[in-house]
């Protein structure tokens, strides 16, 4: 989690303007977005300057149903978006990062946390290969990141999309993904 947590990169020009463009937006926005608002305005371009995406390789998806059976338990959940190694057809063959988008507090009838919990535990049930997978959940501007390994789950420190440094740690965390998943 700590390297992963303390990724470092560079932004070159096109990528910087696209950041200052998104964190001013964000800035003042972040808090008002609703779910689709804040996926279309700030998650897609975060992911757009983080480059993850490698041809038949990692590919993000939206809105993607999983399912699973976990401890002898029936799990379903609809994943916002995940990162997944990615088959020539674009179809999700091994997921490895979650994210569960804009709540409004937690305890909903819609969990951020709970849903990408459930989400990263059928991802281990379905990958059948004992590596880490990870997670992150918003709940307003604010950011979190989690690991599950075996069933140990750690959660990040919050990360605020209204202060610079923090939006620009996510950038490098979610850059790091696509370097994660040849690890995987």
């Amino acid at each position: 989690m700590e390297d992963w947590l303390s990724a470092k990169a560079e932004l070159n020009e096109v990528e910087q303007f696209l950041f200052d463009k998104g964190y001013e937006s964000a800035f003042e926005n972040a808090n008002y977005w609703n779910e689709e608002e804040l996926k279309i305005r700030l998650v897609g371009l975060l992911f757009l300057i983080a480059n993850i995406e490698d041809k038949n390789q990692v590919k993000i998806f939206y809105e993607r149903s999983l399912s699973g059976v976990v401890d002898g338990f029936p799990l379903n959940v609809v994943s916002d978006c995940f990162v997944s190694s990615s088959s020539e057809f674009n179809t999700p063959i091994r997921p490895y990062f979650f994210l569960q988008e804009f709540k409004k507090m937690r305890g909903e009838k819609k969990d951020p946390e709970g849903q990408m919990l459930t989400a990263m535990l059928i991802a281990q049930s379905l990958n059948q290969d004992g590596k880490p997978v990870y997670g992150g959940y918003m709940i307003g501007s604010n950011w979190w990141f989690s690991t599950l390994v075996n069933r140990d789950y750690c959660s990040s420190q919050k990360f605020d999309t209204s202060k610079r440094s923090d939006l620009l740690q996510i950038v490098f965390m979610l850059r790091k993904l696509s370097a994660m998943s040849h690890e995987l």
